[in-house]
């Protein structure tokens, strides 16, 4: 065992850190402390991170009530730079939106190639032969929820775009479970969009967002809603109006080609002043 985790270990039995955790956990207090020990043990970025930032991510899945141990997918700690944050798994997702007492149904998985057929994200109808063998290809993955009320929300990503998505908005793409259990990361990813904008938050489940936006880039991260993305904050608050009318007035004034004919349209040319100038002429009373 390194040093560090032996800091770790340290850090995690002195008193203060103790009573922080027995007055979440209570008497599942040193069972949870194990858990920690044993996860930064077996992960060697994890073992070099930061002492308190181990116990500040441990103490978010504790007051979420979430196990930690990689291996169920409710919670994790992952390692970033010299750090370790929280990140939410989608089985923990799942568990607090069934606890908030306003999902009645809520379902996610993988679709495969062979038994894809079509998504129409207008109507929300995705067509699958789930009569058909896996394959080794991924079309993409699902998510969807039912309210007590009634609403009905389905979505759907293609494989490339839970990619591109989780490289580009979550800080530990390359460690943790994006490395480890892509699948579950990407249902949990479009869980996370239904729920965050279709299902009221209760209070844990705000919070489990708060959370474990702090282990994506969420100035980055755009909202999308039937695919199309709202402007960021940040995009908003760096919006230049005048440089943006500039180039919008620049672009209507060139003359563009029509795409069969190929002739230019919108220039202006001496045969056209001409016309438009007799064309004028005496008004019509």
């Amino acid at each position: 065992m390194t040093n560090q985790v032996m800091t770790t270990k340290s850090y995690i039995n002195t008193p203060a850190v103790q009573n922080k955790f027995n007055e979440v956990l209570g008497e599942r207090s040193k069972q949870f402390v194990t858990s920690i020990l044993s996860v930064t043990s077996d992960n060697k970025l994890l073992a070099k991170a930061n002492p308190e930032s181990v116990m500040k991510a441990a103490m978010k899945a504790a007051t979420l009530n979430l196990a930690i141990e990689p291996s169920l997918g409710f919670a994790y700690i992952v390692p970033y730079g010299n750090n370790a944050q929280f990140q939410l798994g989608y089985k923990g997702l799942i568990q607090l939106a069934i606890r908030s007492g306003q999902i009645k149904n809520i379902n996610s998985g993988i679709i495969y190639a062979s038994q894809f057929i079509s998504y129409d994200p207008l109507f929300e109808s995705l067509k699958v032969d789930f009569s058909q063998e896996p394959s080794e290809e991924i079309a993409g993955y699902f998510a969807t929820i039912e309210l007590i009320n009634g609403f009905k929300k389905l979505i759907f990503w293609g494989y490339d775009k839970v990619y591109s998505h989780g490289k580009r908005f979550s800080k530990s793409f390359n460690n943790g479970p994006w490395k480890t259990d892509f699948d579950a990361m990407a249902q949990k990813t479009l869980l996370k969009a239904l729920i965050s904008v279709y299902a009221p938050l209760s209070q844990e489940m705000e919070k489990a967002v708060i959370f474990d936006a702090e282990t994506e880039d969420m100035k980055a991260q755009p909202r999308e809603v039937n695919g199309v993305f709202e402007a960021t904050q940040e995009e908003i608050d760096n919006f230049d109006k005048d440089a943006y009318a500039k180039a919008k007035l620049e672009e209507l004034s060139q003359p563009k080609a029509d795409t069969e004919t190929g002739e230019i349209v919108g220039a202006v040319t001496e045969q056209s002043e001409t016309t438009a100038t007799a064309e004028q002429g005496e008004p019509a009373w």
